[in-house]
């Protein structure tokens, strides 16, 4: 299964459009990394993508989707194994599925305090910006 996944995926790639959507589609998050860089460097924020969110809570994101992705792919996997009636590649997909949850559930767990955290500064903020305005009408 997995050689014809590697085989159709070439072809596809090099259908799109060559050597050089073959090259991306194996090169994608290196250069994807490489941009996000350059416009982190760019945008004079070391701490934000070119989206505007912060890189941590991006890499979080990110992290929790290809997660998620994992496990949904470990689900197939499973099926097929359950297909085949083998045992021990039933036990190993549904180890790495489970695995795949949990790192999933870490990162919304970790995402979820650092946005919490952010909204509490910027409440803070706020109060601050709220007494210096009351201050200086006195």
């Amino acid at each position: 299964m997995a050689v014809q996944t590697a085989t159709t995926t070439k072809a596809n790639s090099t259908t799109r459009g060559g050597k050089g959507s073959e090259q991306s589609a194996r090169g994608g998050a290196r250069g994807g990394a490489a941009k996000s860089a350059r416009a982190t460097a760019n945008s004079g924020d070391a701490n934000a993508t070119s989206t505007g969110e912060r890189d941590e809570n991006y890499a979080l994101i990110s992290i929790m989707y290809h997660a998620l992705q994992g496990a949904e792919t470990c689900a197939q996997y499973i099926r097929d194994a359950e297909a085949a009636g083998d045992a021990e590649l039933i036990e190993f997909f549904g180890e790495v599925c489970d695995e795949e949850r949990e790192r999933s559930e870490r990162a919304k767990a970790l995402l979820a305090a650092r946005l919490a955290a952010d909204i509490d500064d910027e409440d803070t903020d706020e109060d601050t910006d709220e007494e210096d305005e009351d201050d200086d009408e006195d």
